[in-house]
C-alpha cells in the first residue's frame, strides 16, 4: 500500500493477531507457520485457556494430560498432552517468543514491551486460567495462576536470538497436585479415590522438563 501511494510511510502499520489456543494449535497453525517463514512483521498473542472455550470447553491441542473437558469425560480425563506451541514457534526461529501469565504482571509487562520494540514475527503465549472451563471460583484466579508457575506446570521463558531463557525458575517447586486440586476439571483424579497413576504421570512429566533444563 505504501508502494502504491495509498498510505503515507509513517502511518501506523503494526499488526497484532489475537487468537485462542484452539486455532493457534490446530487449524490456524499452517497459516501462521507460513507467515513466520516469510518473516512478516506481526505480534501474535495466544490466549490459552486450554480448550475450545467459546463452544463449551471441548478439548484442544492445548488441553493438558488428565484434564476433564466436554469431550474427554472418562475416569482419567484427557489422554493426550498439551502441545508445545512455544517450541513450535522456536523451531521457526522467530524474532521473539515468550510465555506469560497475568498473575505475574511485571514479567508479562517486560516481555510485551520487549516484543513491541522488535520487528518480525513475535509470539506472546499467555496461559489464561478460566473459571468457567476449569471449574473454580473466579476470586481464586490469581492464586491458580501463581500455582501454575510455582509448581513448574507453566514455565516462564523467552526465545531471544536463538536461545531459550527462563525468566523464573521455581525453587523449590511445589507438588503439581497443589495446582490440580484448585480446579474442578481435575477432581476425578482425587475423588472418589486418588488416581495415582495419572497423578504420577503428570508430576513425572513436569519433573522431567526441569531436570533436563538443569542438566544443560
Amino acid at each position: 500500500m505504501k508502494q502504491d501511494g495509498r498510505i503515507v510511510a509513517d502511518e501506523d502499520l503494526d499488526v497484532v493477531v489475537l487468537t485462542g489456543d484452539g486455532s493457534a494449535n490446530g487449524i490456524g497453525l499452517s497459516a501462521t507457520s507460513g507467515a513466520i517463514e516469510r518473516g512478516l512483521d506481526f505480534l501474535y498473542i495466544c490466549y490459552d485457556n486450554e480448550g475450545y472455550g467459546n463452544t463449551g470447553q471441548q478439548a484442544s491441542g492445548a488441553t493438558p494430560h488428565g484434564a476433564r473437558t466436554a469431550t474427554t469425560t472418562g475416569a482419567e480425563g484427557s489422554p493426550g498432552e498439551k502441545k508445545d506451541l512455544f517450541g513450535i514457534w522456536g523451531a521457526h526461529r522467530p524474532a521473539y517468543a515468550a510465555t506469560v501469565i497475568g498473575s505475574e504482571p511485571l514479567d508479562l509487562a517486560r516481555k510485551v514491551e520487549k516484543a513491541a520494540t522488535l520487528r518480525g514475527p513475535r509470539f506472546i503465549h499467555a496461559l489464561a486460567p478460566c473459571p468457567t472451563g476449569w471449574d473454580y471460583d473466579p476470586k481464586d484466579t490469581v492464586e491458580v495462576g501463581k500455582l501454575a508457575v510455582k509448581t513448574g506446570v507453566w514455565p516462564l521463558k523467552e526465545y531471544v536470538d536463538g536461545e531459550i531463557l527462563h525468566t523464573r525458575r521455581p525453587h523449590p517447586r511445589a507438588p503439581v497436585e497443589e495446582y490440580l486440586k484448585t480446579q474442578g476439571r481435575f477432581t476425578h483424579l482425587f475423588e472418589p479415590e486418588r488416581n495415582e497413576q495419572v497423578l504420577d504421570d503428570i508430576q513425572r512429566r513436569v519433573d522431567a522438563y526441569w531436570q533436563e533444563l538443569e542438566s544443560t
